[in-house]
């Protein structure tokens, strides 16, 4: 296990620093997918990764070069891209030719264009909920209003949320989820309410003045 965690640890400053030269050429940098999320990612891929016998070295790796694509073309359709972007520095840093396809696969195949069966490995389904759940909690209700609110309804956030937390690979991730992926759901659906009650209640004083009239 000790050598595992050294084999893991000793990539982090390498693909920090690739991260920050792919940074700094990106054309169109993107906020909400930059390093804070992708610290975040690592973690949860860390946390899991220990808990289910993972490749910490694959996930490691995914989660710092899974969201290159959005930096050239942000949209939910972003992981061949960002896999596209990914191979090159796999291959300028040397890391384990055998790692190389698998680091791959679980950055192609962790938006909404790919399925549960095109997830093929482990690393691919942990990389998939560590990346998912950062739309739950506190954060995650900062990154919709960023990103969604105001552009599509309210109903389109509930139900991508919901349909993230049934999405999730394992019941490890639905554990240490819950509460957060309660909260970010319950912010959204009390949100619909009172913006429901404020369009009625204007809706009556604007009736009201009419037959005022």
């Amino acid at each position: 296990m000790s050598n595992q965690t050294d084999h893991w640890q000793k990539w982090i400053p390498i693909l920090e620093k690739e991260y920050a030269m792919e940074m700094e050429k990106a054309p169109r940098p993107c906020s909400e997918h930059g390093s804070d999320h992708v610290f975040r990612v690592l973690r949860r891929c860390v946390t899991l990764g220990e808990k289910l016998s993972a490749d910490l070295e694959i996930l490691v790796a995914a989660a710092y070069l899974h969201d290159l694509g959005m930096h050239y073309a942000p949209a939910r359709v972003h992981g061949c891209l960002s896999a596209e972007k990914a191979q090159p520095v796999l291959e300028r840093i040397g890391f384990p030719g055998e790692k190389r396809d698998p680091v791959l696969l679980a950055i192609r195949t962790h938006d909404i264009s790919a399925s549960s069966e095109d997830r093929k490995t482990l690393e691919a389904k942990i990389f998939f909920d560590a990346d998912k759940v950062d739309a739950f909690g506190v954060i995650g209700v900062l990154r919709y209003i960023r990103v969604v609110y105001g552009k599509l309804p309210i109903d389109f956030i509930i139900e991508d949320i919901e349909s993230r937390w049934e999405g999730l690979s394992f019941s490890e991730t639905r554990e240490t989820a819950l509460e957060e992926y309660q909260y970010s759901k319950n912010y959204f659906v009390q949100l619909k309410k009172e913006l429901e009650m404020d369009s009625y209640g204007l809706e009556l004083g604007f009736v009201s003045i009419l037959k005022g009239k």
